[in-house]
C-alpha cells in the first residue's frame, strides 16, 4: 500500500497502474465534493494532478479496504462506456442489420393492399368508353367516405334489369400501382375481403407468441442465439409463404408462424448494443436504429413501385435476409447477460475485447476481480427466488411500472402500425403516401435522440403522446370532409411524427426499468402485449370500410391512453440500469407526479450525487 496517495499499485506491463479509493471517505475534491472511489489511473495522470477530473463513481467498500464491483456500470467505466468498439457495433454491424428488417416485415403492406375494383361485366362495345360501360352494368353505392361509386361488389343481371347480384365473372381491378398484388390475383375481395386483414391479424398473432418464446430465449440461452434464431424463421416462413399464396389457410399458417420472428429481429441487437454502453449513449443507439429502420422502410415503396407484382417484390425483399447470417461471426454475446448467467469466463474475454478495441490499458486480474464480484453479488441476490415473468409484479413499484410501461408500449404500437396500415387506405399516391409516412420518423429519431438526453424520458414521451392525440382527432373530422386529403395528410404525419418519438423512448424506458436477469423477458413481456393488442389494430384500419373516420377515432382513444400511462411512470434518465429485482423496484420511488427530472443516482446505489461531481459518459 502506498501511503502517500492511498491506493493499491499493481504493476500492469511497463506501466504502474492504479486501481483503489481513497481511503478517507471524506477526502474532498475542489472543497464539496466527497471521494470514495476512484477509477483506474495511469502514474503519469497520478503523477499530474488527482483534482477530481477523473472519472468517478461512488462504490461500497469491503473490509479489506479494495473496492467492491456493485454494477456492470462500473465496468463499463474502466474499459469505455462509448467507445471505438460501441460505435463499430452500432454502425457497421446494428445499422445494415435493421435496414433490411423492415422489408422482412412490412412488404406485405404492399403485398396485400386491395386495388380500387368493381364487377367485371363482359360484352362491352369496342366503341363505348368503360365508364359508359360502369354506367349500364353497375349500380352506385356511399362508399365509406359517404361519398357516391360504382358498386365493387355488385352487378345488374343484365343492361335492362334494375335487379343487383353478386359478381358472376370476376373482378377488374385497376392496375395504375400494381400490375398484381395477392388480394387483385386470388380474389380477396366482397364476400373475402377480411382474408388480407385475417392475415395481418395472425402475423401479429405470431409476434404475440414469438415475443414470449424468444424472450424466454434470449433471457436463458443468450441475445446473440436468439437473433439468428430470429432471422432463420423469419426467411424460411416468409420465403416459401410465396410459393403457397393461392391456398389461404397455409398461406395464413405461414404468416402465423413467420411472425413468430419480428420482435427479435428489431429488439436483440439494439439490446446487445445497448448492454455494452453507457446510460448516455444508450439513448442515442435507440434514436440511431430508429432512423436507420426508417431509411429501411422508406426504400420499401420504391421497391414496390418497380416491381409491380407482388411475387417479384417479395422475392426481392426476402433476399436482403439471407445475408444477415453474414453477422454470426461480427456479434458477441452480451457480457452483462453473461455475468448475470455466471458465465464469467466468457464474459472476461468479451470486455477485454471491448477495451483493447476502446484503445484502454486495463489489468485482466482487476476485471476478473470486478466480474466475479458483481456475478457474486448477482447471484446471492438471486438465491432462494425463482425468476419469471411473475416476479415483475411481485413488488408493487416495479409492478406499477410494468403495468405503465406494458400500456405505453401497446399504445405506441397500436398507433404505429395503425396509421401504416391506413396509408394504403389514403387518397393520394400510395407509394408517395407511404414514403411521406416513413420519412417524417427520420427528424423525429433524430429529435428523439436530443429530447431524451434533455429533457428526459417521462415528459418528452408524455408530450408526443398528445400530439398524436390532437393529430388523430384533426384527421377523424377532415377526412369526412371532401377535398381534405391534404390536412388528412398533414394530420398523418403528425401522428406518425409524434409516435416515433413516443415509441423510441418507450424502447429506452424497456431497457432502462427492468432488471438484467428479466430485461429481455420484461421487455418481451411488452412487446408480447401489444402485439395481442396489436391482433385489432387491422381490424381498427378495417372500420373504415363502415365509415373513413373510425380508425382516426379509435386511434385517437388510443393516444390518450397512452399519455396517461407516460404520465405515471418514473423518469429514468440517466440513472443506472437495474442489475437486480431490488434496485428496479426502487425506480419511481420518492419522485413527485409533477417533478422534472429526478436528482441522479450512484451505480449499484442509493446514495446520491453531491456538489459538482464529474461523471463520464
Amino acid at each position: 500500500m502506498d501511503e502517500s496517495n492511498g491506493t493499491n499499485r499493481k504493476r500492469a506491463g511497463d506501466e504502474d497502474v492504479f486501481y483503489g479509493y481513497l481511503n478517507s471517505s471524506s477526502a474532498e475534491l475542489d472543497g464539496n465534493v466527497k471521494l470514495e472511489e476512484m477509477e483506474p489511473l495511469t502514474k503519469a495522470q497520478d503523477d499530474g494532478n488527482l483534482n477530481g477530473n477523473n472519472n468517478i463513481s461512488l462504490t461500497s467498500k469491503i473490509p479489506n479496504g479494495s473496492k467492491k464491483c456493485e454494477d456492470f456500470e462500473e465496468i463499463l467505466e474502466v474499459v469505455g462506456s462509448q467507445g471505438r468498439f460501441q460505435k463499430i457495433l452500432l454502425y457497421a454491424v446494428l445499422c445494415p442489420i435493421v435496414t433490411v428488417s423492415p422489408f422482412l416485415v412490412l412488404n406485405t403492406v404492399f403485398m396485400w393492399d386491395v386495388p380500387d375494383h368493381s364487377c367485371h361485366v363482359p360484352g362491352r362495345d369496342p366503341d363505348m368508353s368503360i365508364e359508359e360501360w360502369k354506367n349500364l352494368t353497375l349500380p352506385w353505392e356511399l362508399g365509406p367516405d359517404q361519398q357516391w361509386r360504382h358498386s365493387q361488389c355488385k352487378m345488374f343481371e343484365n343492361v335492362t334489369s334494375g335487379k343487383e347480384i353478386k359478381c358472376q365473372f370476376g373482378w377488374d381491378f385497376d392496375k395504375t400501382d400494381y400490375e398484381s398484388t395477392i388480394p387483385s390475383e386470388y380474389e380477396w375481395v366482397c364476400d373475402n375481403d377480411f382474408y388480407a386483414t385475417d392475415c395481418f391479424t395472425w402475423g401479429s398473432f405470431g409476434s404475440a407468441i414469438g415475443t414470449i418464446l424468444f424472450g424466454i430465449m434470449a433471457d436463458k440461452y443468450g441475445r446473440k442465439p436468439t437473433f439468428f434464431m430470429a432471422c432463420f424463421v423469419n426467411v424460411l416462413f416468409k420465403t416459401v409463404s410465396l410459393f403457397l399464396a393461392h391456398r389461404y389457410m397455409v398461406y395464413k399458417t405461414l404468416q402465423f408462424l413467420g411472425g413468430f420472428a419480428f420482435p427479435a429481429l428489431f429488439s436483440m441487437p439494439a439490446l446487445i448494443s445497448a448492454e455494452v454502453s453507457g446510460t448516455t449513449y444508450r439513448s442515442w443507439i435507440y434514436a440511431v436504429t430508429w432512423m436507420i429502420w426508417v431509411v429501411g422502410n422508406s426504400l420499401i415503396p420504391f421497391v414496390a413501385m418497380v416491381c409491380r407484382t407482388w411475387f417479384i417484390f417479395g422475392c426481392v425483399a426476402a433476399v436482403p435476409g439471407f445475408f444477415l447470417f453474414l453477422y454470426i461471426w461480427m456479434v458477441d454475446e452480451s457480457p452483462r447477460w453473461l455475468i448475470s448467467v455466471d458465465k464469467t469466463e466468457r464474459a472476461i474475454q468479451i470486455i477485454l475485447k471491448i477495451a483493447r478495441t476502446n484503445g484502454k490499458q486495463v489489468d485482466p486480474d482487476v476485471i476478473d476481480r470486478m466480474v466475479q464480484e458483481l456475478a457474486a453479488k448477482q447471484k446471492k441476490e438471486a438465491e432462494g427466488q425463482n425468476f419469471g415473468v411473475w416476479t415483475l409484479f411481485s413488488k408493487f413499484q416495479l409492478a406499477k411500472n410494468t403495468v405503465m410501461l406494458i400500456t405505453a408500449w401497446t399504445m405506441n404500437a397500436l398507433l404505429y402500425y395503425g396509421v401504416t396500415l391506413n396509408s394504403t387506405h389514403m387518397a393520394g399516391n400510395t407509394f408517395v403516401n407511404y414514403f411521406l409516412l416513413s420519412i417524417i420518423e427520420l427528424p423525429g429519431g433524430w429529435l428523439a435522440g436530443k429530447l431524451v438526453e434533455t429533457t428526459g424520458r417521462r415528459w418528452t414521451q408524455a408530450a408526443f403522446f398528445l400530439l398524436c392525440t390532437l393529430s388523430c382527432l384533426l384527421c377523424a373530422v377532415a377526412v369526412a370532409y371532401p377535398n381534405s386529403s391534404v390536412i388528412v395528410i398533414i394530420g398523418a404525419l403528425g401522428i406518425k411524427f409524434g409516435v416515433t418519438v413516443a415509441s423510441l423512448v418507450v424502447y429506452l424506458q424497456g431497457t432502462e426499468i427492468f432488471p438484467t436477469m428479466l430485461r429481455s423477458t420484461g421487455s418481451g413481456l411488452a412487446s408480447t402485449v401489444s402485439s395481442c393488442v396489436g391482433i385489432f389494430g387491422p381490424y381498427i384500419v378495417y372500420s373504415g370500410t363502415v365509415h373513413v373516420s373510425f380508425p382516426y377515432a379509435i386511434l385517437c382513444v388510443c393516444s390518450f391512453i397512452g399519455l396517461l400511462a407516460a404520465t405515471c411512470l418514473p423518469e429514468t434518465f440517466r440513472q443506472p440500469l437495474p442489475e437486480s429485482i431490488q434496485d428496479a423496484n426502487k425506480f419511481g420511488k420518492g419522485q413527485k407526479f409533477w417533478s422534472y427530472l429526478p436528482q441522479q443516482q450512484e451505480s449499484g446505489s442509493d446514495v446520491k450525487k453531491k456538489g459538482s461531481m464529474c461523471e463520464k459518459f
